[in-house]
């Protein structure tokens, strides 16, 4: 408990729609009198000008740091009451809502006395959260220090070009110093962008000679440590020698895909049959070659159709500057008839004049590359053709790789799987996060010509400097629902950042070689689903913590009737579809008590069984609709956490149907009351959870176990789904095999937990004798001969004798 909590609880009438149908009266005068509670007061409309101007009066006559408002729709409301508070240092966190309207008063037939005793139950739980909050402090984040322009791609120029204009200072990694090595590059990342040379110069050179640049010696970035506004890079050198480390403020990535070959069976050789880099390359090396050029947009045959109208826009530059350099050449562009030319009407015109042709062929008869012939199936007359060629340029294979993908990786840029570097961004509100994931820019982001990608760069500069300009005004504040890291607990297992989605989570510099996690505030999301993970409570989702989360299950559980049940609902599944069921007046098992989650990823297992110990007949999370979760995976982690703890509730001889997941459309509410009422019924067919004292003994095992036991919570956490990964757990292969190793597990340490309660009840060590005794006292089936099987040796249990006794206990 905070001894420095002072709660105001506000009860709306909201017009017509609470006040008549719940006794809001009686409520207040019942909510009144709970501990730390300092003010409680009915408003009409808390949430218009009167009621707030009411709630700040309160709040300065009663020196109120806490506030649960019991009226309509948080998701809806709590924004604008966060924003008209935040002068009396109310932020997030600090101020609760509980639908009342749309939970309580709309969707039963219960009496209004009957309807205020359920939304007694959930501001009680409300308030036993409150007691628990530390609020954090509301804290700025400063930039000391240049910008790191990594990755090396043709993009970087473009955004250091942007940063030297507004006067910031940025650190250029560069792949060459050279500035017709330079050019070169750009070539063989962007195949036929002639026009762009001279530009491109002027550009390298600004971005090279500015005031504000330090252009570094070509290497690789090995490392990176500290959070938004304080990194430590570390680049090591291809000749050797001791890694070079850095510090910025911020980080700009600028890659570019790779352009490889395609299969054998394109006939690539790399001299007469290459691909459209390495036909550049020629060019710089030999000059326009002579004789008849064909370029197969092969797209379609290497996997890569989408990138087709790129490739065939690259080989028609590449045609033209050949035409120029050497007028006579018989140039020519096979094409997939599913691919349309990507020219525009000018560039059709362009076309024309230049005299290159465009050949499609039918895509039903792969085109066969043969000695100085490609053969392919005409369209009109379905006749397999050949065409003679002196050089044969094929489509590139588009993919990060080599010492870009180990950039990317190093910054935390590789999300999923795949190809590129789409980057990821959680569907949360924009509050939620301090500001966007590292910026990128280039076709390693995603393939695209040398104008896009340049003006990818430019929009990154542009962004970071927009941002260090407001963070030096102080206007950079961090959010306060963010993870945060005990280095005293944290020992370094890296599942936390192996499970971040959003790229938040990195490695401490310091003399702890990078042991500590680092969570940094500016790009976590607060989904909470690593800190759930922790297998030793390192991880806190502060001012939304697992104390916090606990203490209103146990307070709402505690006044639950045996034939009540708990739900949680995600806040962008579950709740808002109980919402819209409540706004639309329809009806539902009245014995459902609700709480809100922003995520039911972050529910840890230990706050699903302690509602269970504490009084909870059953328990539901509802969260978003499979593969649609707003933090990516949560929904598919608390399937996780779900499952252990029904495998728990088996060992303890609950039958385990008690928890349950389900998931929900906010735009069917209709669906989510189905749910609810079916999740009820069952819950209630199955009877009373029975509360004798080895009932609760073994519930308490399942909660300790969950709870404290690093053993289990490593191996549950090791087996969440990571970003990389496509599949649910429920589709993993070999998952039967992991799932009766896992369940051994749990079942020798429950069986271990269960021995350890029985020894520290008894305060002193119990001989093996005096130990069957008391199982044979605490009412448990144990076997004759298990007394005379014990001698008088000290309690020092081997395996076989552990589970000997487990197994008379059950």
């Amino acid at each position: 408990m905070n001894d420095n909590a002072r709660i105001g609880v506000f009860l709306c009438r909201c017009g017509e729609k609470i006040d008549p149908l719940v006794d809001l009266e009686t409520l207040r005068e019942d909510i009144r009198t709970e501990d730390q509670v300092t003010h409680c007061e009915v408003l009409a409309y808390p949430c218009l000008g009167p009621g707030l101007d009411r709630i700040r009066q309160a709040v300065l006559d009663g020196g109120l740091n806490r506030l649960i408002i019991a009226g309509c729709e948080g998701r809806l409301m709590l924004k604008k009451f966060e924003t008209n508070l935040a002068p009396w240092n109310f932020f997030k966190g600090q101020i609760d809502m509980i639908n009342l309207r749309g939970h309580v008063a709309a969707v039963s037939d219960l009496s209004p006395a009957d309807k205020a005793r359920k939304a007694g139950k959930l501001v009680r739980a409300s308030i036993a959260e409150m007691r628990v909050l530390t609020p954090t402090s509301q804290t700025v984040r400063s930039f000391d220090g240049p910008v790191m322009i990594a990755g090396g791609g043709i993009a970087a120029f473009a955004a250091a070009q942007q940063l030297a204009r507004r006067g910031v200072d940025y650190l250029l990694d560069v792949t060459a110093t050279d500035l017709e090595a330079l050019i070169r590059k750009v070539h063989e990342s962007y195949p036929g962008e002639w026009g762009y040379d001279e530009r491109m110069k002027k550009m390298v050179y600004e971005a090279m000679t500015s005031d504000h640049a330090t252009v570094l010696p070509p290497g690789q970035l090995t490392g990176l440590a500290g959070v938004t506004g304080d990194y430590t890079l570390t680049v090591e050198s291809p000749e050797g020698g001791l890694p070079r480390k850095y510090r910025a403020s911020a980080i700009i990535a600028c890659i570019d895909a790779q352009l490889q070959a395609p299969g054998p069976d394109f006939g690539h050789d790399g001299q007469s049959v290459m691909i459209q880099s390495e036909m550049e390359a020629f060019i710089f090396r030999q000059g326009a070659p002579k004789g008849r050029v064909v370029f197969w947009v092969s797209d379609y045959e290497s996997g890569q159709a989408e990138f087709a109208a790129l490739s065939a826009k690259s080989a028609w530059r590449m045609a033209c500057h050949l035409r120029e350099s050497d007028p006579p050449a018989d140039l020519t562009i096979l094409f997939n008839r599913n691919m349309e030319i990507p020219l525009t009407a000018a560039e059709r015109a362009v076309n024309r004049r230049m005299d290159i042709m465009w050949v499609p062929y039918d895509p039903a008869v792969r085109p066969t590359v043969q000695s100085g012939f490609i053969t392919f199936c005409d369209l009109k007359d379905h006749v397999e053709h050949e065409m003679a060629w002196d050089r044969l340029v094929l489509s590139p294979v588009r993919a990060v790789a080599g010492p870009p993908l180990e950039t990317a990786r190093v910054l935390g840029l590789v999300h999923k799987g795949g190809r590129f570097l789409t980057g990821h961004h959680a569907k949360v509100r924009p509050e939620m996060i301090g500001r966007e994931e590292t910026y990128m820019a280039g076709s390693g982001r995603y393939p695209c010509n040398l104008e896009e990608a340049l003006n990818q760069g430019r929009r990154a500069g542009n962004r970071t400097a927009a941002m260090i300009e407001k963070a030096a005004a102080g206007e950079i504040q961090i959010p306060r629902i963010v993870c945060v890291v005990d280095p005293d607990l944290c020992v370094g297992c890296g599942q936390c950042q192996e499970l971040c989605d959003c790229g938040g989570i990195g490695v401490a510099e310091g003399p702890g070689g990078g042991l500590p996690r680092v969570v940094d505030p500016m790009v976590c999301t607060g989904g909470g689903t690593c800190a759930a993970a922790c297998p030793y409570h390192a991880l806190v989702l502060q001012n939304n913590t697992n104390d916090q989360r606990e203490a209103r299950v146990a307070a709402l559980a505690g006044q639950l009737a045996a034939d009540e049940v708990m739900a949680f609902g995600c806040v962008w599944g579950g709740l808002p579809a109980a919402d819209n069921a409540g706004k639309m007046g329809l009806k539902y098992d009245p014995r459902l008590h609700l709480l809100g989650v922003p995520c039911v990823g972050q529910i840890d297992p230990s706050v699903m069984a302690r509602a269970l110990k504490e009084g909870a007949s059953g328990l539901i999370l509802i969260g978003c609709l499979p593969e649609e979760c707003h933090h990516s995976y949560g929904l598919d982690h608390a399937w996780s956490r779900v499952n252990v703890v029904k495998k728990l509730l088996t060992l303890a001889g609950i039958d385990r149907r008690r928890i349950a997941l389900a998931h929900a459309d906010l735009n069917k509410p209709d669906e989510f009351i189905v749910t609810v009422d079916s999740f009820v019924r069952n819950i209630n067919s199955l009877g009373p959870l029975e509360r004798t004292p080895a009932a609760k003994s073994r519930l308490q095992t399942v909660y300790d176990l969950i709870k404290t036991n690093t053993r289990v919570r490593a191996l549950l956490s090791a087996s969440l789904r990571r970003p990389w990964e496509d599949a649910y757990r429920g589709d993993q292969r070999h998952a039967l095999e992991y799932d009766r190793d896992f369940s051994a597990v749990l079942e020798e340490e429950f069986m271990n937990q269960q021995l350890l309660q029985l020894l520290r009840k008894e305060k002193r060590p119990l001989r093996l004798r005096e130990l069957a005794s008391e199982l044979c006292k605490s009412e448990s089936r144990v076997a004759e001969g298990l007394l005379e099987l014990v001698s008088g040796g000290m309690v020092n249990l081997s395996h076989k004798e552990r589970e000997a006794i487990y197994r008379a206990v059950n």
